[in-house]
């Protein structure tokens, strides 16, 4: 028999599970884009919501996760570009790495604390 306090778990974690929205598909692309990595050219699919998306590289297959983090602040020319933080983690090997970006009407720049640099197309 199960117990209460089982069953009331379950109930709030399927409660839960039903109430949390799903991410946006806002940046999910058909086909294949051109990204860059350290200034190579590299064809990638960008997919998931505007905070949270992988990043899928045709070349040799690798993913990378990235997430922005924190409150972002405006920047660039006269204000009109976004800048923050950003998560990456790459799931092969569970490594997260801090970096900053600048986000453009096209494309969002990426510099690593590691020191590489990406350019994803939005």
């Amino acid at each position: 028999m199960r117990s209460p306090l089982a069953a009331l778990c379950t109930l709030v974690a399927a409660g839960a599970a039903l109430a949390l929205p799903a991410i946006p598909a806002a940046h999910a692309q058909a086909a294949w884009q051109s990204c860059s990595f350290n200034g190579r050219a590299e064809a990638c699919l960008v997919a998931g919501g505007s905070t949270a998306f992988t990043v899928t590289f045709r070349s040799d297959g690798k993913q990378i996760e990235m997430e922005k983090v924190g409150e972002p602040w405006s920047c660039g020319q006269r204000d009109q570009e976004e800048c923050g933080k950003l998560l990456i983690t790459e799931p092969s090997n569970g490594r997260t790495t801090l970096a900053a970006y600048r986000q453009t009407s096209s494309s969002l720049l990426v510099r690593s604390e590691r020191g590489n640099t990406y350019t994803i197309p939005f």
